[in-house]
This record gives C-alpha cells, sequence and structure tokens, in this order.
C-alpha cells in the first residue's frame, strides 16, 4: 500500500498537528487524501477503494427523465465476466414513502459480449422521479450466461453476479442474499445490510 513518494508538487498540505514527529495528511489535486509518513518519506492513501476480485456484472443508473405521467430511468450494464450474457433479465423495484415497494418492472440485458456494455431504459408510470425514494434490484434467475440458465438450481446465482455501481444520477441498491434456512437448533446467520448510498438528481435528454 506504501509507495515512495517521488514528487509531491502535485500534494496539497494540510497539517493537522504541530508534533514534530506526526504524520502529514494530504490532498491531491484529484481529490484524494492520503498520509504522509515524514520518518520514511512513504504515503498511502487513507480511503482506498475497496476492489473485489471476481467477475462480474455492474448496473449503473446514467439517467433520468420525469415524464408526464411517471419516470424514466437510463440503465448501463457492463460485462466484466470472461463469457458472454446471452440473456439477463434483472428486476427493478420502485419504493416510495415509508419504505413502501410502489411498482416493479422486468427489463431485458442480452447479447453482450465480454468488456463491452449495453444501455436500457426502465419507466416506472403513475409516479414522478422525485418522489422514488430508491430502486432496488432483485430476482434475474432468468439469465443465461455462462454455467448459469434458468436451469440452474437454486435462487439468486444469476444475481450474485451483478453489482450496482454508484451514480450521481439517482439511489439504486441491490436485494440482499437471501439466508439459507439454518438447521434446527441452530441461529441463523447475521444478514450484512444493504449498501445504500444516496445522490443528487439531474435530468437527461432523450
Amino acid at each position: 500500500m506504501a509507495a515512495k513518494l517521488f514528487s509531491i508538487t502535485t500534494l496539497v498540505f494540510f497539517i493537522f498537528t504541530g508534533a514534530a514527529n506526526a504524520d502529514i495528511e494530504a490532498l491531491t489535486t484529484d481529490g484524494k487524501r492520503v498520509l504522509l509518513n515524514k520518518e520514511d518519506m512513504t504515503w498511502r492513501y487513507l480511503e482506498e477503494a475497496v476492489v473485489e476480485e471476481g467477475e462480474y456484472v455492474s448496473l449503473t443508473v446514467v439517467g433520468k427523465k420525469a415524464l408526464p405521467n411517471g419516470c424514466k430511468l437510463g440503465i448501463k450494464l457492463e460485462n466484466h465476466l470472461t463469457v458472454d450474457i446471452k440473456t439477463l433479465v434483472p428486476q427493478f423495484s420502485a419504493y416510495i414513502g415509508k419504505n413502501i415497494r410502489f411498482q416493479t418492472v422486468f427489463k431485458e440485458f442480452s447479447r453482450i459480449r465480454p468488456t463491452l456494455t449495453q444501455y436500457r431504459e426502465i419507466i416506472f408510470t403513475k409516479v414522478q422521479c422525485q418522489e422514488i425514494q430508491y430502486i432496488k434490484v432483485h430476482g434475474g434467475d432468468r439469465c443465461n450466461m455462462g454455467e448459469l440458465n434458468r436451469f440452474t438450481p437454486g435462487k439468486g446465482m444469476c444475481l450474485e453476479k451483478v453489482r450496482v455501481l454508484p451514480s450521481d444520477i439517482f439511489k439504486m441498491i441491490k436485494e440482499a442474499p437471501v439466508e439459507e434456512a439454518s438447521p434446527e437448533g441452530e441461529a441463523p446467520a447475521a444478514q450484512e445490510p444493504e449498501s445504500e448510498i444516496e445522490f443528487k438528481v439531474e435530468d437527461f435528454n432523450e
């Protein structure tokens, strides 16, 4: 994680302590926070992005448009697998008010080679964009990619390959996996809360 600091010309330093032997917190010109070790002149990021290993399929909200009687969202899928995505049909549910599932739509993505992307639009009717608290991605068992297909036993295996990436357009999360029933006499495993990130909303042109 630590690397030799060859140049500090790109750093804007903010010293938060007056101790002579204290490390220095710095801010790069692209807004990333780093910590400089004054003794050995090494540095490391304070907020490093967590990079998950493995193959996956990413979904990102890339557009939003208010309709007279609904809300349209643009969704981008990117194939980070090593196999073609022949078919993937996730469900998108709009939640309003106090965590009320208002409406669910299906959207099919198909014939996507590795490293390529595909754009789709989903429309929620009889609701305005500002009324939607967030979108939840779930389902997706109707998939055909690699060893996974509609005959694959068990639910959620297709959804496990999906990651919802942060967007500055709208709030979208992925449904947490459902824990399998625990053997009799054992307590069920704790389920981690869903990752939710809220962002600003802005319109896009058709």
